[in-house]
């Protein structure tokens, strides 16, 4: 399998319990997890940018993908980030980057099995770039809204925002992923379910909807009509809320991608982001498949 993980790779500062934490974030959470359930003979291409001071955030873990396609800057952006016992984090962004330049000429003999698109600030890629995705690799692309469902006050404390052009961006979506709050900046609506069945009536095969400490639902479309499976959250022990939904989304749709099977992916993908919060260390993902593995035959 040939798979593209596309984001921006940011520095955050986890400000939590009185400490502040300085540690690799953005698209290093996708390409651990992509890195610890990838299978022999699967070959990881990355879009993102890297900056030659903030390398050491990254590495070794950036030199087991394909970085043909990646871009030198001089600064990636700093992500200050709130955490709270309960309800969303607050994102305070340092130096924003323009968005994530490609050549498609690059991309057309890729083969590509998927791609994965991670909106780590929301201005990573325009829906015109996933538009050039789509058409050049003609492979199933995978749309975590994450920031794009943020907006900036003037000193760079994020804030959520209506976006009023999701049918621009769910144009070339196959599958799009968003958390119970980023679900309701997709569009106009005020009603989750509503919001839902917009975005799959604009041609999205599968929406996901992560629900915290709850679970996630999955909403398709079958015979015409909105269907929905909700996958409870696994009781673990949580330690970590930082990069839980990108882990569950890169395993979604690892998962869908080798087996077609969306209901499988769902509580791999359910598995892999209850592993990911027991971690105290970003180290620890290195065992995410042998603990997912263990936790859904537990299950």
């Amino acid at each position: 399998m040939k798979l593209l993980i596309a984001g921006s790779s940011v520095e955050d500062m986890i400000h939590i319990n009185g400490t502040v934490l300085n540690q690799p974030g953005g698209m290093f959470y996708v390409a651990s997890a992509v890195d610890a359930l990838k299978e022999d003979g699967d070959e990881i291409f990355m879009l993102t940018n890297l900056s030659e001071k903030q390398k050491h955030l990254y590495f070794p873990l950036y030199e087991r993908f394909n970085r043909s396609l990646v871009n030198i800057v001089e600064q990636l952006p700093v992500n200050h980030l709130f955490i709270h016992e309960k309800g969303e984090r607050e994102e305070k962004y340092e130096y924003l980057t323009e968005k994530i330049k490609f050549d498609p000429a690059r991309l057309a003999d890729l083969n590509l099995s998927g791609v994965l698109v991670n909106l780590i600030t929301g201005f990573d890629f325009a829906p015109d770039d996933l538009k050039i995705l789509k058409s050049i690799t003609q492979a199933p692309l995978f749309l975590d809204i994450h920031s794009r469902a943020r907006s900036f006050s003037e000193d760079g404390n994020r804030y959520f925002a209506k976006i009023v052009d999701i049918d621009k961006w769910a144009a070339s979506v196959d599958i799009l992923q968003a958390n119970e709050t980023e679900i309701l900046c997709c569009g106009t609506g005020e009603i989750e379910e509503s919001i839902v069945e917009n975005i799959l009536n604009l041609g999205v095969k599968i929406v996901l909807v992560t629900k915290g400490d709850l679970g996630v639902r999955m909403y398709y479309l079958k015979n015409g009509e909105i269907n929905s499976l909700f996958a409870k959250a696994i009781k673990v022990e949580t330690v970590n809320k930082v990069g839980c939904g990108d882990v569950f989304g890169a395993a979604f749709f690892l998962n869908w991608l080798r087996t077609g099977d969306a209901i499988k992916a769902l509580y791999a993908g359910n598995a892999a982001g209850a592993v990911i919060s027991t971690y105290k260390t970003t180290e620890q993902i290195e065992n995410l498949k042998k603990d997912v593995d263990s936790l859904l035959y537990e299950k």
